[in-house]
């Protein structure tokens, strides 16, 4: 008798591509950008943008040098909130250089979820597939990409045409 297919968790599979392609700085970098806003607050987000993570070093692009100035002071309250954010002690130093910022990074709250539900069935093999993911933002996360998937997948209904009647079939 032949074994039937067994799904495998993708959390551990993810993390050893991660290691294994050294992107740990670069997904930190990532979700710094992501969180920015929520990390520093509307005010200081408006004015830097965190341009990239090179060994323990944050680079924040500020767009004035009176910010640049005023972020000097920072320092130490900004280091702690990343490394609190990422989970870690990753980031040492803050390097702070005046440039321009880039637009807006679109956060997950702010993208359109398609409409609808899953299944019953849909929603417990997403669960299923949660399980095995500790942290709580890259549960979520996954939680709706499936969400997605899973909805984007299924064939559309079409309204009906103005005037016609879903009742009868043209003749």
């Amino acid at each position: 008798m032949s074994k039937g297919f067994s799904p495998t968790s993708i959390s551990p599979i993810l993390k050893g591509i991660i290691k294994d392609f050294g992107l740990e700085k670069g997904i930190a970098g990532a979700l710094l950008q992501i969180r920015w806003k929520e990390l520093v607050g509307p005010q200081i987000a408006s004015h830097t943008y965190p341009a990239e993570i090179r060994f323990d070093t944050l680079s924040l692009r500020v767009d004035s040098a009176v910010w640049m100035h005023q972020l000097s002071f920072l320092k130490r309250e900004i280091i702690e909130k990343c490394n609190r954010l990422l989970g870690n002690e990753s980031i040492r130093k803050l390097q702070l250089r005046i440039g321009p910022l880039p637009a807006a990074v679109e956060t997950a709250e702010e993208t359109a979820a398609p409409e609808g539900e899953c299944t019953a069935e849909e929603a417990a093999f997403i669960e299923q597939q949660l399980l095995s993911i500790p942290d709580l933002e890259l549960k979520e996360a996954v939680r709706r990409a499936l969400r997605r998937h899973c909805l984007k997948e299924r064939p559309s209904v079409s309204p009906p045409a103005p005037g016609s009647s879903p009742d009868r079939a043209p003749r």
